[in-house]
């Protein structure tokens, strides 16, 4: 696998999505919304 190109910012997103499991939570959790 190649994570020259990978956002490590979106490791924090999946992780408040597969916390949360409600897209609108895991974005408050990240300060989104």
């Amino acid at each position: 696998m190649r994570f020259k190109g990978l956002d490590l910012n979106l490791l924090v997103v999946l992780d408040a999505l597969l916390t949360e499991r409600n897209l609108s939570a895991a974005a408050r959790r990240i300060n989104l919304s």
